[in-house]
């Protein structure tokens, strides 16, 4: 039973991970003047409300550390 569970498990969580895709995103300037470099972001599906960025470096240095937004409509 336990390893019937145990295989549930990491099907679902394969099955998880196959659904997730990594989009591009290209660098882009705010209306501010405030210039954003390209960066890479992970869609887990898209019926999902929300979106997940990996941090990433822009150009001055600055370091972006990752979150989890709202996905633009």
């Amino acid at each position: 039973m336990k390893n019937l569970l145990l295989v549930l498990v990491l099907m679902a969580a394969t099955i998880s991970g196959a659904l997730a895709k990594e989009v591009k995103v290209k660098g882009y300037t705010k209306k501010d003047g405030t210039k954003v470099e390209g960066y890479t972001k992970t869609v887990k599906d898209k019926d999902s409300d929300t979106v997940e960025v990996k941090g990433y470096t822009k150009k001055d240095g600055t370091k972006v550390v990752g979150y989890t937004r709202k996905k633009a409509k």
